[in-house]
């Protein structure tokens, strides 16, 4: 059987025996074709947004979009959105990118989308802002319970209101990636990332769960419940909304709009309805993030080995299809990232009771996860030494793993994984089967 698997701006096709497929998953109504102006329309409807435009009447409005390292379908949502903004004062686009490196070839892309909207039927006063985390000044909101210094990007200071662009899909320590997320860290200073990342070490920082889910058993995430009160630090009493959707393959599965707290709790549940599965962990897992720009480079692609991890057993394998077109990761996140993967696996998961540093959460995940395997084979445009400098083995050719597989073990079974970025997997043993 030939499986096509998102690599790159490319396809890898895999021949893998259909006998030998325990699990084929990618993200839910992959075969649905969607219009997607058509999708916004309906979600952005007058009826549902006549609020928003009686309120943006003479306001200051604050519109945060995701930065180029995420998918959002900003270009079929701003024109929608902007005519429900014209009578707004001005509009102060913010561009969050929390910690990753403000001025990339990708954000230069996602600021001339939003020029190129607000000129053809935008307000008449608008500006865009690329945050810049380390350069841009900042105010101080306060203090969350938990001790993270909440400071913000100044030009979101005097906003009357809110709105918030967000594509919802399962986040490996933060539950979901949601509106919160365009705050902190998405505007604010790099110590405060620092520290609320802190937070995911805490093994109920994990996918699924947010304090904003239905299920109120599904709601105790320290990370996620510390970003939701620097949220309101930053807000106080002004109103948020969000225009939210999930996605898959540049299409539209889903879209909604409205305060941004009950319409992340209804994206949640889709969520997971459309891209949560569970099942029986194989013995060999393949893993696809997805293609650009999911798997721009190692650092931004080790989110899907996370959201997969269930799918494969102890002392079992997996093969990462990643192109990591852009190398290892920015050069600010080496540091604590690739140089610490480097380390002793021992020491990397001693480190965790060491003083924190931001980004020293993914080596220690990363050496979670290679310390139960066999094998992480990773087949990217990085170098293979610097692959097997990180406890990884390179796989120059992913058919010959398959095929080493199978000739180990005739009946071997194994688990496939499209657009893994998307999609979260539970362990048939999980409290969420």
């Amino acid at each position: 059987m030939k499986i096509d698997l998102h690599y790159g701006k490319g396809i890898i096709c895999l021949e893998i025996p259909r006998v030998n497929i325990a699990n084929f998953i990618r993200p839910g109504n992959y075969e649905t074709k969607t219009d997607n102006k058509s999708v916004i329309e309906r979600a952005l409807r007058k009826d549902k947004t006549a609020e928003l435009s009686a309120r943006a009447n003479g306001k200051r409005i604050c519109v945060l979009v995701a930065d180029g390292t995420r998918e959002m379908p900003t270009t079929e949502i701003l024109p929608a959105l902007l005519e429900r903004l014209r009578g707004a004062l001005s509009v102060q686009f913010l561009v969050c990118t929390g910690t990753h490196n403000a001025q990339t070839p990708e954000n230069a892309l996602v600021a001339e989308e939003i020029e190129a909207a607000c000129k053809s039927a935008g307000p008449g006063q608008f500006e865009i802002h690329i945050h810049n985390c380390q350069a841009d000044e900042l105010v101080d909101a306060g203090t969350t319970r938990l001790g993270t210094e909440i400071k913000f990007n100044a030009l979101a200071k005097d906003a009357d209101i809110f709105v918030v662009l967000s594509d919802i899909k399962s986040h490996y320590f933060a539950g979901y990636s949601n509106p919160v997320k365009n705050f902190v860290p998405g505007i604010c200073g790099f110590l405060t990332a620092e520290k609320n990342h802190s937070l995911a070490l805490d093994e109920r920082s994990t996918f699924g769960i947010h304090p904003w889910h239905l299920d109120e058993k599904r709601r105790d995430n320290p990370l996620a419940c510390d970003q939701v009160e620097g949220m309101r630090l930053i807000t106080g009493d002004r109103k948020v909304y969000a225009i939210e959707t999930i996605t898959a393959s540049g299409q539209i599965q889903w879209a909604g709009f409205g305060p941004a707290e009950a319409i992340s709790g209804e994206a949640f549940a889709r969520t997971d309805e459309l891209n949560s599965f569970t099942l029986r962990p194989t013995d060999r897992l393949i893993v696809s993030p997805g293609g650009l720009p999911n798997d721009i480079d190692l650092y931004i692609a080790q989110r899907a080995l996370e959201l997969t991890k269930a799918g494969v057993n102890d002392d079992g394998e997996v093969l990462f299809l990643a192109a990591c077109t852009k190398g290892i990761g920015e050069e600010h996140t080496m540091e604590n990232f690739y140089n610490s993967l480097t380390r002793d696996i021992d020491e990397i998961l001693a480190s965790a009771k060491n003083e924190y540093k931001l980004f020293s959460h993914k080596p220690y995940k990363f050496a979670q996860m290679i310390q139960r395997l066999r094998r992480i084979w990773v087949h990217s445009q990085i170098d293979n030494d610097l692959i097997e400098a990180a406890h990884l083995y390179p796989a120059d050719d992913p058919q010959r793993i398959v095929d080493d597989w199978l000739s180990e073990d005739v009946n071997t079974m194994i688990t496939i994984v499209d657009e893994a970025n998307k999609v979260a997997l539970y362990s048939q043993e999980s409290s969420f089967a």
